[in-house]
């Protein structure tokens, strides 16, 4: 996977960072480590993955960024230190999957990513589904080819008040 394809907004100063666990790679499916910058969520045995194409939604939450990379091997859980987003708060940019789409339309919209390879784009051309679609973009750079968003509400693992 590659690094730091998703960037906080603004000071870290203001975030809880926590430790998670991380599954081996055999028994995850995992083919390689967590990247810094990397989104990541909750998977199934309560160890933290990389969000996939298409999350986070509102049955997927994100739990935060990976600031290191996680140490798990093929043989040994391991951990990763996550930046963990608030709902609403935390103000991200990544770039676009087709930043020629970067216009005044696409503000507001709820999209997810899209992980082509092993790059972490906003997927501008999902289109709008509030009610799923759990990143809301806030505004965007089309010179540079990236969006600026935060976490829903419900596609966010917390919230300001949990």
């Amino acid at each position: 996977m590659a690094k730091n394809d998703v960037t906080l907004l603004g000071s870290q100063a203001n975030h809880i960072v926590r430790t998670y666990r991380v599954e081996d790679r055999t028994t995850s499916s995992a083919s390689a480590t967590i990247k810094p910058g990397e989104p990541v969520k909750v998977g199934s045995s309560n160890n933290v993955i990389i969000l996939a194409t298409g999350e986070p939604t509102n049955s997927a939450p994100m739990v935060g960024i990976a600031l290191t990379e996680s140490t798990e091997t093929a043989s040994a859980d391991g951990t990763v230190e996550v930046l963990v987003v608030e709902a609403g708060r935390t103000l991200l940019r990544t770039a676009a999957t087709t930043p020629g789409n970067l216009a005044d339309g696409i503000l507001y919209d709820s999209v997810t990513y899209d992980l082509t390879g092993d790059v972490f784009t906003v997927d501008e051309n999902e289109g709008d589904d509030p009610d799923v679609h759990g990143l809301e973009i806030v505004d965007y750079d089309a010179t540079e080819g990236t969006v600026d968003y935060f976490v829903k509400g419900y596609a966010a693992r917390y919230t300001s008040s949990t």
